[in-house]
């Protein structure tokens, strides 16, 4: 019976699962056909479990790994949230606490908005741009007041990025009522007074700076040149010395090439005038029939 018992573990083997289990006591309460044991072999050892309850272990080993990770993804995506909450505590949307009553008028595509620029732009870099509506904005009948001066306009400028470019590119995202009603715009575009695209103003090419980088290229070139003799009747003395100049006139050169590709500074003073074309309709309430919060 020992040897048979052998063999039978050995077959049992080839096809058991790599997952260690241990050898319980069936409950109590366990079907009769689970414990009896055949009667040809007499006091056999504690049998091994089949390929059956292997699947039946491994069955009821899969809901408690799928349901770890959903717990485990759901508390990855919370603490993201509340680090994107730490980072910004007071974001809110634009708009979210607007409120009127009655129907809303439109204002059609293609029409200005006459502005006044209030902070001072550099080409250099991007930068926030803030313009202060000048006039009165009415609906289309003249009977009603959508948008009133004084009203700010929010919106960004590009940097320059061309060679020979003169003018700044202003672009207008949000419009903000003096009693806290905003709108948000479809990056409409900023003209100057003549209605081309993009703003003028102050324009500095930097002429004075290439040509000085210029003649200093050219004064360091001049002194690798001077006081060496022919190539057959110098000395050590003066090919150490071509040498030694000509490899820092190289240098040198090649620092200074840095500064003649500069692009030109655009510079737009505060009380630019400017206008803002409406790509697109805008519907916009009375602004009489604003309910907004006296807490803002």
């Amino acid at each position: 019976p020992i040897q048979a018992e052998r063999k039978r573990r050995a077959y049992v083997s080839l096809f058991s699962s790599n997952v260690a289990l241990s050898y319980r006591k069936p409950p109590a309460n366990a079907p009769a056909a689970a414990t009896e044991t055949p009667l040809a072999a007499p006091a056999p050892l504690p049998s091994s479990p089949d390929t059956s309850q292997t699947a039946q272990l491994l069955k009821d080993m899969q809901p408690n790994s799928i349901s770890r990770v959903p717990a485990q993804m759901d508390s990855a995506e919370t603490i993201k949230d509340r680090k994107e909450e730490t980072r910004n505590p007071a974001a809110v949307s634009a708009g979210a606490a607007n409120a009127a009553a009655g129907k809303t008028y439109v204002l059609f595509e293609g029409t200005i908005l006459e502005t006044v620029l209030i902070n001072r732009l550099d080409g250099g870099f991007a930068g926030p741009v803030e313009c202060l509506l000048s006039t009165d904005v009415y609906s289309n009948d003249r009977q009603h007041l959508l948008i009133p001066a004084g009203s700010k306009l929010l919106g960004e400028t590009k940097k320059v990025d061309t060679f020979g470019q003169t003018r700044l590119a202003v672009l207008f995202h949000r419009i903000l009522m003096p009693d806290g009603y905003s709108v948000s715009l479809d990056q409409f575009k900023g003209l100057n007074q003549i209605g081309d695209t993009g703003l003028r103003d102050q324009v500095n090419n930097h002429y004075l700076r290439i040509f000085g980088v210029s003649l200093a290229v050219g004064a360091l070139g001049a002194v690798a040149e001077a006081d060496t003799a022919g190539s057959l009747v110098a000395s050590g003395t003066d090919r150490m010395r071509q040498g030694f100049a000509q490899s820092t006139a190289q240098s040198s050169a090649q620092i200074l090439d840095k500064f003649l590709n500069v692009l030109p500074t655009v510079t737009i003073r505060e009380g630019h005038r400017v206008k803002v074309y409406l790509a697109g309709d805008l519907a916009l309430p009375d602004y009489l029939n604003h309910k907004m919060p006296s807490d803002l």
